[in-house]
């Protein structure tokens, strides 16, 4: 897959051409195998399992060197979780990798088309656990913001609003307590950053996406047992 250049190549006796964001299936055991970009860009390759892939697709090799749309849902949500779990792969366990790895394996057999008990359990595992993480990473893009919804988020996702509270739910947290909760921290770790320290406590509730601020000073004290103005003087202190 390449984001921004088209593809071009072989596998065996069949061509290879694919557009910029669009995916296909390479077997590299096939003689004479190639794949070029036409471009500069952003090469990435996904390592499957062959034997695991065709018990779960078995007509995963008819689609070798196939194109496979990116603006397909599942497509785009598998290269999302592809960027996420690079971007974090250093920062996790191996129990964390190998369900991530579960799960882009998920993501990967319902892009080609898994059918039955199959489909159904990547749906269940991987496809809900992709859905969470980038729907936690786009929040975080977009703590600051006023305009920040479950409405807006469940548009932006091609998902009901009640789809995204139940994949909260299940992770055993409310969306609006995961929302308050990531601002609190980043409300908390501005406060004790040397850097913030001349800007007003009203600036700082506006940076974490609080805009009511009376809502922040009552929220902040319950979460820390602290109000800002003692945090920020405890973090003056110990510097």
């Amino acid at each position: 897959m390449s984001p921004n250049s088209a593809l071009s190549g072989a596998m065996g006796r069949r061509p290879l051409e694919i557009a910029a964001g669009d995916v296909t299936i390479g077997d590299p055991s096939i003689k004479g195998a190639c794949i070029t970009q036409i471009e500069h860009g952003n090469f990435q390759t996904a390592l499957l399992p062959r034997k695991a892939l065709l018990r779960a697709c078995p007509n995963a090799e008819d689609l070798i060197a196939s194109s496979i749309p990116g603006a397909n849902p599942i497509t785009s949500m598998f290269l999302r979780y592809y960027d996420l779990a690079h971007e974090y792969a250093d920062k996790l366990g191996p129990a964390e990798l190998d369900a991530v790895s579960q799960h882009l394996f998920d993501l990967s057999v319902l892009m080609i088309g898994a059918r039955g008990d199959v489909a159904e359990q990547a749906r269940m595992r991987g496809l809900a656990a992709a859905r969470l993480e980038t729907l936690k990473s786009d929040i975080l893009a977009q703590l600051d913001s006023p305009a920040l919804s479950l409405t807006l988020l469940s548009a932006a996702h091609r998902v009901s609003p009640r789809t995204i509270q139940l994949l909260f739910e299940q992770a055993g947290i409310t969306y609006s307590g995961f929302v308050l909760e990531q601002r609190l921290l980043r409300a908390e770790r501005l406060l004790r950053n040397p850097a913030m320290r001349m800007r007003k406590i009203i600036e700082i509730a506006h940076l974490a996406g609080f805009h009511d601020v009376s809502y922040f000073h009552r929220a902040f004290r319950r979460r820390f047992g602290q109000t800002p103005d003692d945090v920020r003087k405890l973090a003056g202190d110990a510097g």
